[in-house]
């Protein structure tokens, strides 16, 4: 038999009450699924108008699925956020963003779910909502805190009490407390955590917050476990799960049942511990609840290896390792290797027993290195900020003494002033025997200001084109993604993502016309970046795909630009659908240049599944084929599939570029065939 490491199981307990704490430094109101509530929101949704309240209601009905259905809370969150763009409520901007941040913080997406709370920051602080504003901090220190990032997670959390001191608002003042607590805890710093944890239930208690009390008396259990105090520890937990109960919490229920579960696992009481860690698996695979399965089933893993069942605990902790790869857990994932490490060594297979032991060694070195790296960005940016600060109040000197040196001139100035008053008398004179040519002068001066002002109106009203055409695109593609959330027809839902990446493609390459100086061309480099980039985000795979993009040419014009941009988005498209079907990753390589005879050359690939042997373009009738080779008639082009590793295509074109006439004349007559 063997015991965990006390580090590891800190971590998944702590992923769980993270996650609960999160959710509620957000909430004003318990958001357990209430049926009559949804039925209530669902009747008023039927009749309401689309306007601000009709906004409201589709946020009020996200968050009433967050505990139940949070893929139901996606689809409600998603339709909100389309609303308030369409009629630019910017409060309802912000609270869908919010909303998308916390469901995507439960997937375990973090730097996603950071994103969404950036914006949903910036929106609230131009609004001037400083509970948003709060709740925006608060949310982001939960984040930093799932991530290891304690010093940015305090930082967020105080800037979010600031601000809720200022408003008297104590019930937010005590989750933020409890939430600093948690960092605390989470460094090992047992007093600190439990003095922040009193200093939320003083606040809370008298407002009778059952909920966060609930966390709170959690959080204590933790400590209490820590401290070797099992039957202290075991009455906090059950008064935790008698509160969560009574709201109906699903999360928080499941997190009680695995804290109550180790603590009977610490103290023998085999049977009793398997019984909670089970019903708190149930309730987490239910919810689609990864983090809190890992905790679940390192609990089981436990409640094995002290039956003696070392096999079925290997089993389990075999598990862990897969979510944690899954989603990311770098710690969870480490603290496993070591563990599974220690159980070869006690079943005597060394040579098992070292090869998990070298896996830990070398994403151990990996943390550090991450955390070592931002510590030295932070140190970086704070010096370039106090370098900053002393340049500005150089200037501020500089311009003191300016403004001494321009008093100490006024005299001279009102001197050379009279002085060019008599100047300006002779020059009126002699003007007089000049007058028609002056005239003439003004004339010519009149037309090139006329002309002037004609190119500039033209270049403003070719902009305002691009960026109307963009938005037209949006409409549509936000029109898509509304239709989607009414259809569960898998093959309609993945004709529609294909549809919305075209339309993107053609978005961002007006988009980025809209923002160019020189209308004729737009930078290649940084349009191609970004149209992979949206697909790979599209896409949402969960496997590890790189980009590798090296753009050799500066810019094209719009006219070759669409075609490419299309081509593009079905080439690379098909690798991210068909690629990497059986794989963990891969890389999707796009190269574009001109060849030796100045003719332009596109070149796709990755290192997946590849071809059939017998793949023919001419027995391939699929859209994206038909549009891949229509696309390329279009530029004047050719393409052929490359003998290499995995799947890769050559297209060589001659574009629609200005020098067109030069390039054709490079060319063979057999080589402009498409």
């Amino acid at each position: 038999m063997f015991t965990f490491s006390v580090h590891f199981r800190i971590v998944r307990i702590l992923s769980l009450i993270a996650t609960v704490l999160f959710f509620f430094s957000i909430a004003t109101t318990s958001l357990a699924q209430d049926q009559p509530k949804i039925d209530s929101l669902f009747q008023l949704l039927r009749t309401s108008r689309q306007d601000t309240d009709k906004v409201l209601l589709l946020y009020d009905l996200s968050r009433e699925f967050f505990n139940s259905d949070i893929d139901r809370a996606e689809k409600y969150s998603n339709r909100a956020l389309f609303l308030s763009e369409r009629l630019d409520f910017k409060r309802g901007i912000a609270l869908s963003y919010n909303n998308l941040g916390i469901i995507n913080y439960y997937k375990a997406i973090y730097s996603v779910a950071l994103g969404y709370h950036d914006r949903s920051l910036e929106l609230m602080s131009e609004i001037g909502d400083r509970k948003g504003m709060a709740g925006s901090h608060n949310n982001k220190g939960a984040v930093y805190t799932q991530q290891g990032e304690y010093s940015l997670a305090i930082e967020e959390y105080f800037s979010s009490i600031r601000i809720l001191e200022g408003m008297g608002d104590k019930e937010g003042v005590g989750k933020s407390y409890n939430n600093i607590g948690l960092v605390y805890y989470l460094q090992g710093n047992y007093p600190q955590a439990k003095d922040y944890y009193n200093r939320a239930l003083d606040l809370l208690r008298p407002l009778k917050k059952q909920d966060m009390i609930s966390d709170i008396m959690n959080n204590m259990g933790i400590i209490a476990y820590e401290e070797g105090k099992y039957d202290e520890s075991l009455k906090y937990h059950f008064e935790s799960l008698d509160g969560r109960q009574g709201a109906g919490n699903q999360r928080g229920i499941a997190a009680s049942y695995t804290n109550i579960g180790d603590v009977y696992a610490q103290t023998k009481e085999v049977e009793q511990a398997l019984e909670f860690q089970r019903k708190a698996l149930e309730i987490q695979e239910e919810l689609g609840d990864k983090k809190g399965m890992l905790s679940s089933l390192q609990g089981i893993a436990k409640v094995q290896s002290l039956t003696g069942n070392t096999d079925g605990a290997l089993e389990y902790m075999e598990q862990v390792i897969s979510i944690s790869s899954e989603i990311g857990a770098k710690k969870e994932l480490r603290d496993a290797y070591n563990e599974i490490s220690e159980i070869y060594t006690r079943n005597g297979d060394y040579k098992l027993a070292l090869s998990y032991k070298d896996r830990y060694a070398a994403l151990k070195d990996t943390l550090f290195s991450e955390q070592t790296k931002e510590i030295a960005t932070n140190l970086e940016a704070k010096f370039e900020s106090e370098n900053k600060s002393k340049e500005i109040e150089i200037l501020k000197r500089e311009n003191e003494i300016q403004d001494l040196q321009l008093a100490r001139n006024r005299i001279l100035i009102i001197s050379f002033t009279i002085g060019l008053v008599l100047a300006l008398i002779s020059v009126v004179l002699y003007a007089r025997t000049n007058r028609e040519r002056k005239k003439a002068l003004e004339l010519l001066q009149r037309q090139n200001e006329n002309i002037r002002k004609q190119k500039e109106e033209k270049e403003v009203l070719l902009k305002e084109i691009h960026h109307r055409v963009k938005n037209n695109l949006q409409v549509i593609n936000s029109l898509i993604r509304l239709q989607c959330a009414y259809t569960d027809d898998q093959e309609a839902l993945d004709l529609f993502d294909e549809c919305q990446n075209r339309i993107i493609s053609m978005a961002l390459i007006h988009e980025k016309m809209y923002e160019a100086h020189d209308l004729s061309n737009i930078n290649i480099q940084e349009y191609i970046n970004e149209l992979a980039q949206n697909l790979l985000r599209s896409y949402r795979l969960n496997q590890n795909i790189k980009l590798d993009i090296d753009v050799r040419i500066e810019t094209l014009t719009l006219d070759s630009l669409i075609p490419l941009g299309l081509l593009l988005n079905e080439l690379i498209s098909n690798s991210l659908k068909h690629a990497f079907t059986d794989a963990e990753g891969g890389t999707i390589n796009v190269t574009l240049g001109r060849n030796s005879k100045g003719l332009f050359e596109l070149e796709v690939g990755d290192d997946g599944v590849g071809l059939p042997e017998d793949f023919s373009f001419i027995n391939v009738h699929t859209l994206g084929m038909e549009l891949v080779m229509t696309l390329t008639s279009q530029l004047d082009g050719t393409v052929e599939r490359l003998d290499k590793p995995g799947t890769h295509f050559r297209i060589v074109f001659i574009g629609l570029e200005k020098e067109r006439v030069d390039v054709q004349k490079a060319m063979k007559p057999s080589e402009l065939v498409a």
